[in-house]
């Protein structure tokens, strides 16, 4: 099995895009896409649901509203994910502050129900990594990560996991993460169907990124794909039908 571990299924154009061979971790951005999400992932049984509310779009709800939708849907649904969730700096600083007042709404539940954190931290890694850390949060999965390679070694060293997408092939400063992450803190991701410098991606993607992987460690495809799947396994707690 190959891993997309973050895409927007709600906005894609078909779900036919995940292969049978592919376990999808899909986000959402508000919440009605997490509805959405979880209508979706009881019809599929290759993909996992998550809940969130992504920091472009805080504006757009109340927490309270947040906060009853959380609890409510934790009661009646099998959810493991919060995601996409956390902070922006280079995209949306205006709002930084209720981005905060959510995020640390989003750590409250993932510390309290042991839930992974599918992570959103565009020019803010470090403070989105120091509220989980200091939030005592055990699992956070920080998506697409080009953040400064120093801190790489601070997030692996808690045992988060970094995800590496399929822009790697047209990305260069993020080839320089795979060069200096070990492949056991790896999990692959296409972001579809979000559109990177006239790179369309799709779920499909991460089976080329795999062997984009494989490449730059100069370790053997197999290898790569099965310690992926290890990772994300361990790292959600629970083993998809295969």
């Amino acid at each position: 099995m190959y891993i997309d571990a973050h895409v927007h299924c709600v906005e894609l154009e078909s779900l036919s895009s995940i292969d049978s061979d592919i376990l999808a971790v899909c986000v959402a951005d508000d919440l009605a896409s997490s509805m959405k999400t979880l209508e979706i992932s009881e019809k599929y049984k290759n993909i996992i649901p998550c809940i969130g509310v992504h920091p472009w779009v805080i504006h757009e709800h109340s927490l309270n509203e947040t906060r009853g939708f959380i609890e409510d849907t934790l009661k009646n649904h099998d959810v493991k994910c919060l995601g996409e969730v956390g902070l922006d700096k280079k995209f949306r600083a205006e709002t930084f502050d209720k981005q905060v007042e959510f995020f640390k709404l989003f750590i409250e539940y993932a510390k309290e129900y042991n839930l992974v954190l599918n992570l959103h931290a565009a020019g803010a890694w470090r403070e989105v990594f120091n509220l989980v850390y200091h939030s005592g949060i055990d699992k956070a999965y920080f998506h697409w990560y080009t953040g400064p390679l120093d801190l790489l070694k601070d997030i692996t060293s808690i045992g988060y996991l970094i995800g590496i997408n399929a822009a790697l092939e047209i990305q260069e400063k993020h080839r320089s993460v795979v060069e200096h992450v070990d492949l056991k803190y790896i999990l692959t991701e296409s972001d579809a169907p979000y559109e990177y410098r006239g790179l369309k991606l799709t779920p499909g993607h991460v089976k080329k990124l795999v062997a984009l992987i494989a490449g730059i460690k100069g370790i053997d495809v197999e290898v790569v794909k099965s310690t992926i799947l290890g990772n994300f396994e361990e790292f959600y707690g629970f083993k998809k039908s295969r």
